[in-house]
């Protein structure tokens, strides 16, 4: 949808200005005023023909307010013959403008309000109604709306967004349907200080488009923010003492906490990511966190959006310890013992081997003896061959004094020794 060009001729409307006193309205009024709406950006920009004036007591400027149907915001004063600013729609709105004699900050002249009915098109509340966002730890925003009451069942709706750094609407992708209900999320970092406007239109001519200009920053944003839930959960054993420590979702003063413990809420804690803790001993306890952006020094008493996720669950389970270590005592010890038994059985034989040497049985050692005597008698294979003491030791002593006398060693007067073998 293209952006919708005005002329309009100023109408004075005093019924619905601001009021100024302490000066006459002298000044000449703009004339020849035009203004183009861009409704994807929800971008106003008004021009006029300048006036001629020429006080050397004072400057010219240009006044120019918006009224919403209860009061007149976006005040301001310029010395341009145009105005661009970004405004709401869905409501009824005036655009209002005369010129202004200044003399420092101080108003010295000023001419009549001129209210311009910015018009808008479609039927009436055939567009987005209850129109609202909530940003996710400023990393991304997601809005939801209802289908207008005089819009029929099968109307859609498309989502714009933009700010000061983008010239054209970026178009949201991530929409969600629930029979009236929309929703669409974008990625956007809405921490910075600067103004959010965000556009729903329809295809068709006959739906009123709908701007919000939400203003963005770390104080008093117009929207809420949930955070992240708490991340890096511990429980960190101390000296008599346990300590739950976390990880915050931003690095931002003035996040309030609350820790769950065994299904329990307990206290809550602003700006404080380590708390001691007291757990009754010998039992199973899971603990968790969740965070809301509160108001710095208000203690947790001014919420600037809902409370975040839970976070995942830690776990202390101090009676799976104490059974851990009872159960290994159990099996340990036993093992230990019956190591100890054997090796002392061991040591304890080999003591008693040094100290009582085992006595032969003289029983057994004589059979033994016997035995090996009539293995050697079994050897021989006749009696009558037995041969008689004194006639084996003369036939030996023969026998050696042949073998001596086969040979016989002569010596030579030179000394040189000469072997004969006699036969």
């Amino acid at each position: 949808m293209s952006p919708l060009a005005h002329h309009a001729k100023p109408q004075q409307e005093s019924a619905r200005k601001p009021q100024a006193t302490g000066a006459l309205s002298i000044l000449s009024s703009p004339s020849n005023i035009n203004y183009v709406f861009n409704e994807s950006t929800c971008n106003l920009s008004v021009r006029w023909d300048p006036v001629n004036f020429s006080v050397d007591s004072c400057k010219l400027m240009y006044h120019t307010a918006l009224y919403n149907g209860k009061t007149w915001t976006e005040t301001g004063w310029t010395p341009d013959h145009f105005k661009t600013l970004v405004v709401p729609l869905g409501k009824n709105l005036i655009f209002g403008l005369r010129t202004s004699c200044m003399k420092g900050s101080i108003e010295r002249l000023k001419g009549e309000w001129f209210n311009i009915s910015l018009a808008q098109n479609g039927t009436a509340e055939t567009g987005a109604a209850d129109l609202s966002c909530l940003c996710h730890n400023t990393q991304w925003m997601a809005c939801s709306w209802k289908r207008g009451r005089n819009a029929s069942h099968g109307t859609n709706y498309n989502l714009t967004f933009s700010h000061g750094r983008l010239v054209e609407g970026q178009q949201c992708r991530n929409y969600t349907i629930d029979g009236d209900m929309f929703h669409c999320a974008f990625p956007i970092n809405c921490s910075g200080e600067r103004k959010i406007a965000i556009s729903v239109r329809s295809d068709s001519q006959d739906v009123q488009p709908v701007c919000m200009i939400i203003k963005e920053g770390k104080e008093k944003p117009d929207y809420l923010i949930k955070l992240d839930p708490p991340s890096n959960l511990k429980v960190i054993q101390g000296n008599d003492v346990l300590f739950l420590t976390w990880t915050p979702p931003l690095a931002w003063h003035g996040i309030c906490y609350e820790a769950e413990i065994n299904d329990r809420i307990g206290s809550r804690y602003e700006d404080n990511t380590n708390i001691t803790i007291t757990l009754e001993p010998k039992k199973y306890h899971t603990l968790r966190v969740r965070a809301v952006l509160d108001e710095v020094g208000t203690h947790c008493s001014k919420q600037r959006g809902p409370w975040s996720e839970w976070s995942e669950r830690v776990h202390w389970d101090d009676r799976e310890k104490n059974g851990t270590l009872t159960i290994a005592l159990f099996v340990i010890i036993p093992l230990c013992a019956a190591v100890l038994t054997v090796l002392l059985l061991v040591h304890l034989k080999r003591i008693q081997l040094l100290i009582f040497p085992v006595i032969p049985d003289p029983e057994k050692v004589l059979k033994r003896m016997f035995e090996d005597q009539r293995e050697e008698y079994q050897s021989v294979g006749h009696a009558s061959e037995f041969i008689k003491p004194d006639r084996m030791s003369r036939n030996r002593t023969q026998d050696e004094l042949a073998k001596e006398n086969r040979s016989l060693i002569l010596m030579t007067p030179s000394g040189n020794e000469k072997i004969r073998l006699l036969s």
